[in-house]
Parts: C-alpha cells; structure tokens; sequence
C-alpha cells in the first residue's frame, strides 16, 4: 500500500490499528526513495576521495605559486609588444590598457611604489617597443609558465591513471606547448576583458550601427563563458596521453568554470570585508589574495579533471580500451 493510501485509512473514521498506520506511513516516508540521485552522489563521494588520495589541494597551491611567479615577466613582455604595436591600436586603447595596470597595482602596492617604479616603467615600455624587456619576459614567463602547466599536466595524467604513459620530457613539452597556447589566447582575449564590451563599443563606433552596439552589450559576457569552457575542455582533452572524446571534458570544464566563479565571488568578498573595516592585516591582504585567486583556479580546474576521471571510469569500454587502474600512483614529488 502507497503512503497515500496509508494516510487515507488513518484519516477515516473509526479506522481500527491507526497506531500501526501511522508507523508503517513513517517507515515509509523515511525509506531511501528511488528518487534520490545515489548514482551522483557516488560520483561526489569517488570525486572527492580520488582529489584527496592524489593531493589535489596541494598540487593546486604548486600550480598557483607558479602561475603567480610568471604573470610579471609575462605582463612585461606583453606590454614591450604593445610598445610596437600602439600605433595600430590607437592612443585610446594604450592609454585604457596603462590606466588598468596602474589601477591594479594601486591595489596590491603602496602609493611610493606605484608613483617611483611602476608607473615610469610602464610609461616607459609602452611608448616605445622594448625588446630586451620582450625576451627576458617570455623568457622567464616561458620557464615559470611551462611548470605551472605541468602540474596541470601531470595532475590530468595521475587522475586518469596514464602517468607512466608519457616521459617527462614528453609531459614537460606538452605542457610547454599548452603554455604557449594559453598566450596566444590571452593576447587575444586579455585585451578584450580589459577594455570591455562598452569601450569596445566605442573603438569600433558601434554608435553608427546600433545592431553591433546590442550584440555587445548581450553577447560579450557569455561568448567569453564559451571560450573558457571550450579552452578547459581542450586543456583535459590534450593533456592526456591516451585522448578521450572532446565531449567527454565538458562535465569537468563546467564544475572547473563554476567553482572558480563561486570562489571569485567569495574572495571578492573577503576583500571588500578587509578594506571596508581597515583590517590590522589590510596592508597583506592584496598580495594574499592574488595568490589565493590562482589557488582557486588552480584547484578549480583540477577538481573538474578529478571528476572528468570519475566519469570516465563509469563510461563502456571497447575491448583493449585503456581504464584507470584502481590504484593510481601518487604523483611525483
């Protein structure tokens, strides 16, 4: 007899054993319903338990170390290109591109810094064309880059069970060429989100055709939601020496994109917390969290390959197709 059924003979009156009625109706209810997701909640649990036995979080505090030690040369030597090309760009957009890097680092420097280093060093780089800047830039930006990359790298591999699939050099190369992708990507896109959609409205005198105006205004945001996902998922896709469908990624490309959006939302509260009240540790809490933004990109993305690899594992294989082993390795020290 269903619950309803049960509930109908203990609201009847004169109902005989309404005692007993009333605990089978409870029993019910509190029985594990068929509703309940359990096939998700075991993908949780093997997600969890796999990021935690791999050392996820931290390999993430690696990844975002890295990642943090290589934005100044690589931020230098993308600046000694503008220099070059501030022609072609227009004074505008030079000018929009100087005054965010002086507005960001007024957050993150005291005011005697910003005024004696930083800002004649950028005033200087981007006038004119600075190629020593350029090389020495990509140069570290290259070495301490690529490292970061290989901890994504070999991350990917471990959480799959492939990581004797690939030498190191191999991995390393592979990680080297992510990291160039990755630059490419940036010197298109970086631009783009600096100035954005409403100064690009005004370059590209959208004012003259209100249709691109609207486009830009609409669209802007979620294509670049599109290419992040699309650039994650690619990045699960290529790091693995054994490749699964493209399609296969995206699953992990979403939780990566919503946990770093969750986690940026939350670290901008702290911040506001901070400066608004005027913290003792106030004076820290900028360079403490720029590293904590690339810790909760970095753990981002590793989690969503974590899942990515839980999921996999449930997929139907062909005979003589690859699977995880039960038992991956822990990844190299």
């Amino acid at each position: 007899m269903r619950a309803a059924g049960w509930l109908r003979l203990f609201l009847r009156p004169g109902a005989p054993n309404r005692a007993e009625a009333v605990r089978d109706l409870v029993l019910r209810l509190l029985k594990p319903r068929s509703w309940i997701p359990w096939g998700a909640l075991r993908l949780v649990r093997t997600t969890m338990a796999n990021a935690w036995r791999h050392r996820v979080l931290g390999l993430a505090a690696e990844a975002g170390f890295w990642q943090l030690l290589s934005m100044p040369p690589l931020l230098l030597a993308l600046l000694g290109t503008i220099g070059y090309v501030g022609d072609i760009l227009g004074g505008d957009a030079v000018d929009n591109v100087r005054q965010s890097i002086l507005d960001g680092a007024d957050n993150l420097l005291t005011t005697s810094v910003v005024d004696g280093t930083v800002r004649p060093t950028i005033d200087e780089i981007l006038s004119r064309g600075r190629p020593d800047v350029i090389s020495i830039g990509f140069l570290l930006s290259l070495w301490t880059g690529s490292t970061a990359m290989a901890t994504y790298v070999n991350t990917i591999t471990i959480a799959y069970g492939q990581r004797d699939f690939r030498s190191a050099v191999r991995s390393r190369l592979v990680a080297l060429g992510l990291f160039l992708a990755q630059v490419a990507t940036g010197v298109i896109l970086l631009p783009a989100l600096v100035l954005g959609p409403g100064i690009l409205s005004d370059l590209l005198d959208s004012s003259r055709h209100p249709l691109v105006d609207e486009l830009l205004k609409d669209l802007f945001w979620p294509v670049v939601g599109v290419v992040a996902l699309s650039m994650l998922t690619t990045l699960y896709h290529l790091a693995l020496p054994v490749r699964r469908p493209w399609r296969r990624a995206l699953p992990g490309a979403a939780l990566a994109l919503f946990l770093w959006l969750v986690g940026s939302y939350l670290l901008r509260m702290y911040l506001e917390l901070v400066f608004s009240n005027e913290l003792v540790y106030g004076s820290l809490a900028a360079p403490v969290a720029a590293l904590l933004f690339f810790y909760i990109t970095a753990l981002a993305v590793l989690l969503g390959a974590e899942l990515n690899a839980a999921m996999d594992e449930r997929q139907p294989r062909r005979p003589g197709e690859h699977r995880r082993r039960s038992h991956p390795e822990p990844p190299a020290q």
